[in-house]
């Protein structure tokens, strides 16, 4: 169903790249593949991507946005999708086409409540939960989101979120905030058409009248990254005003910048525009104590440069981290420390005369102190004694592992204990998707 010349639930009917897929598998295949397990396993997919969309939206709610998440109620989807999975015609007949139709109207609507919600969610706080989300998302929760973000309705934050989450999705942390590529850009662009083919996206510009400008914005993200590893230091860059020029460029692309060639030079550009952010300030670092830095710079370019390079930069963890990594220290921090040794040495200094001395002075101790001190000897001795000799022993009941086997239940339950009365239970990540009805 197109919404602003966008497509925002899948397709199960096979287009003709999709006819072309399932011809290539069945050319390298010696037994023909079932066009109907094609579009059945089309449509699991479809649905379990959503399930991702909305535990990782129901994350950001209760984390970031500090907020109970109103999830919804998916069980006409599951009904929906069910009914599809057990027709066992063609996939060209009308029991196909009317439970193809249930499922695309469910999904559809599903896709519509997590896209009302998305839309409270800022750039930011996908970002950084998606940073510091542990365990690491899985490249097919990633995979999830850059394909909501692809078939939803285009915005400027939805094409911010589609920006960062296919760079993430296609690079990996190499330590001290730097990052690095998975794939040459021929490779990412091949990679980005499969994704598309899959999930059914309505290609937004064909070669013919599409090329021309597509080739100029990717020459433009070229020239940034030239531009940015070719400055001489970071006040080149903002005296440049490079880093808005970037956002402005983006926001300039609109729907073009979801083409594959686009999208692989964003995610490029980020990559090599953010590593060498980190250069530079490291290059800063070694010429400017800290302070200096973060008067100069402050807190006013953080925003900007993260969504430039689709990472979240912020330049007093970045200089936090540079002293970490063995840069000298301030001379007032030096300082301050070697106060705290010398008195911590003038502290030590009588207690090792007094055990030299080989006595303890008792009348040098407070006689309420030592009285006190005597009382609660002699109480604590006292309930020792009655424990032993008068308490009764009260019975323990220890709790027994409880093995599950084949049990539905351990795809959410990850270890089980259970006493005479009560069962405890460790649940995975996947239980806090469900819903309450399901849990019961």
């Amino acid at each position: 169903m197109p919404v602003g010349g966008r497509q925002t639930a899948f397709a199960l009917e096979p287009s003709h790249q999709e006819s072309r897929n399932v011809e290539e598998i069945n050319a390298g295949d010696d037994s023909r593949v079932d066009e109907r397990e094609f579009y059945r396993k089309r449509a699991m997919d479809e649905v379990s991507s959503l399930q991702m969309v909305e535990h990782v939206l129901s994350g950001i709610e209760r984390e970031h946005m500090k907020m109970t998440p109103v999830t919804f109620d998916d069980l006409a989807v599951k009904k929906a999708l069910h009914k599809f999975l057990q027709v066992t015609g063609d996939f060209k007949s009308e029991e196909h086409g009317n439970s193809e139709n249930a499922l695309m109207q469910e999904t559809e609507n599903w896709s519509l409540a997590l896209g009302k919600r998305d839309g409270n969610v800022s750039v930011a706080n996908i970002r950084r939960f998606c940073e510091n989300s542990r365990p690491v998302l899985s490249s097919q929760a990633l995979m999830a989101l850059a394909r909501f973000y692809r078939n939803s309705s285009y915005s400027e934050p939805v094409r911010g979120k589609f920006d960062f989450v296919m760079t993430r999705l296609f690079s990996r942390d190499i330590g001290e905030e730097r990052r690095k590529l998975l794939f040459g850009r021929t490779e990412m662009v091949g990679h980005i058409k499969t994704f598309y083919a899959n999930w059914s996206s309505i290609a937004l510009y064909t070669a013919d009248d599409g090329e021309p400008g597509i080739a100029e914005a990717v020459s433009r993200f070229d020239a940034f990254v030239r531009e940015a590893e070719n400055a001489e230091s970071f006040d080149v860059l903002i005296t440049g005003d490079f880093f808005n020029r970037i956002r402005l460029f983006k926001e300039e692309t609109n729907e073009m910048f979801f083409v594959a060639d686009v999208a692989a030079a964003a995610i490029e550009c980020n990559v090599r525009i953010g590593n060498r952010y980190v250069d530079l300030i490291r290059a800063e670092r070694e010429s400017n104590n800290v302070e200096k830095i973060e008067e100069k710079y402050g807190y006013s370019y953080d925003t900007i440069i993260s969504n430039a390079a689709s990472k979240t930069l912020l330049l007093v963890e970045l200089l936090k981290d540079e002293q970490l990594a063995g840069f000298e220290k301030p001379a007032a921090l030096e300082e301050v420390e070697t106060k705290t040794v010398e008195r911590r040495s003038y502290e030590r200094a009588p207690v090792e005369t007094a055990e030299r001395s080989g006595f303890f002075d008792l009348f040098s101790v407070n006689k309420y102190l030592a009285a006190f001190t005597v009382l609660v000897v002699a109480l604590s001795a006292g309930v020792y004694l009655w424990s032993e000799n008068f308490a009764g022993d009260a019975p323990t009941e220890v709790a027994r592992d409880v093995d599950l086997g084949d049990s539905p239940l351990k795809q959410h339950i990850r270890t089980v204990r259970s006493s005479s009365e009560t069962l405890y239970g460790v649940t995975q990540p996947t239980w806090d998707s469900m819903s309450a009805d399901e849990q019961k």
